[in-house]
């Protein structure tokens, strides 16, 4: 039976972009509360020939999870970001808030089936001014860079997902449909108001155990609708398929993980101020990831987990050449109690962008502590 309570929680995956909450579907029954709390440094810098530049983000994100009765839980996401861009001798800065995601999760017939609706409230940072806070949010939407927050205020969202889960054999499989809203708001000081496109997320998704060995495997597809300025239309957001592959080993003292996702994204387009398609040409490339990582444990309240990553994006249709990054580093981590847990973790990263025209590096120091109540 608890093979077929953790269905739900392991496939039932409502993957929430534009701004909401990523949520899995985590029913699991006497789940108590709990919550954490991380402090997350991340500095990168970009060299050329003629230019140096750094980007760094101090952030501190929150989570929170809260049952609510049988089958049905709540969880919240809020985060505070300062980031700060240095080009020669100029600094520009853009601190704020993000804004408080809610999704709420209720699954049914025995955890086979999901129901899922969230909410992101417009609390954070918006109407950026043009001298200084819009070049910071252009490079931290750099996809060749890695920040834990991207963006901060945006208008009033809403998603909606219905999933469902079954045994098939020796696979558990599952699968779900997301629909996500994304209202009006004035992302700077003078432009006017921004619509963000809508989206509709396709997911499906299977996994396996052998002996010691968990493989999972899962496919996301998403499309979009325009996104309007002042009511008409100016841009939309290519449609993208998500690949995703993942396999772990586990013994009592040590565990080995591995995992493997592809972006494939199609062109963007932009409208002409008479709504006809102006261009069609990617804005980003597609994106290949990989992940390793080895934990272990010396005794039942110590772990260790050194691990490894690369990123790899293509060029885009602008010039942009492509980027390559690898990262190293560990994560380590204390259970002080049952109920509360505290980790430390570094990473190392370097590479190229734009076809090696621009050399980067980066690290990313970061401190968690996890409690349940």
């Amino acid at each position: 039976m608890a093979y077929v309570k953790k269905i739900s929680a392991l496939l039932v995956a409502a993957v929430i972009t534009g701004g909401a909450l990523t949520s899995y579907g985590q029913i699991i029954y006497n789940q108590p509360m709990s919550g954490d709390a991380q402090m997350i440094y991340t500095c990168w810098k970009m060299e050329t020939d003629t230019v140096s530049t750094t980007l760094s983000q101090f952030t501190i994100p929150v989570n929170g999870f809260f049952p609510l009765g049988d089958n049905f839980e709540a969880r919240f996401y809020l985060a505070n970001a300062a980031n700060k861009f240095e080009y020669e001798d100029y600094d520009f800065t853009l601190n704020g808030l993000s804004d408080m995601r809610l999704q709420f999760n209720r699954s049914l017939a025995e955890d086979r089936l999901l129901i899922s609706t969230g909410i992101n409230l417009p609390t954070g940072k918006k109407k950026l001014n043009l001298t200084e806070e819009w070049l910071v949010l252009e490079f931290l939407s750099q996809n060749y860079l890695n920040f834990p927050v991207r963006r901060l205020g945006e208008g009033l969202g809403l998603n909606f997902l219905f999933g469902g889960a079954t045994i098939a054999g020796i696979f558990r499989l599952g699968g779900s449909i997301e629909y996500q809203y994304n209202g009006t708001y004035e992302p700077y000081e003078i432009g006017g108001d921004y619509k963000p496109g809508n989206h509709i997320a396709l997911n499906v998704g299977a996994d396996t155990r052998r002996d010691k060995m968990t493989y999972s495997a899962g496919i996301i597809f998403t499309t979009y609708t325009d996104d309007k300025l002042e009511d008409e239309k100016v841009f939309r957001q290519s449609n993208q398929v998500d690949l995703r592959l993942s396999g772990t080993f586990d013994e009592d003292k040590y565990s080995l993980g591995a995992a493997m996702r592809y972006l494939i994204r199609d062109r963007n387009k932009r409208y002409s101020d008479d709504g006809k398609t102006l261009e069609q040409l990617k804005a980003y490339g597609n994106e290949f990831l990989f992940n390793g990582r080895f934990t272990y444990h010396p005794d039942k309240k110590w772990f260790v987990a050194p691990l490894a990553e690369i990123h790899l994006v293509a060029a885009n249709e602008y010039d942009f050449g492509s980027s390559n990054v690898f990262g190293f580093g560990a994560d380590i981590g204390r259970h002080i109690n049952p109920d509360v847990n505290i980790g430390l973790g570094m990473k190392y990263y370097t590479g190229s962008a734009d076809g090696g025209n621009i050399d980067i590096s980066g690290y990313q120091l970061s401190a968690i502590l996890s409690a349940a109540f």
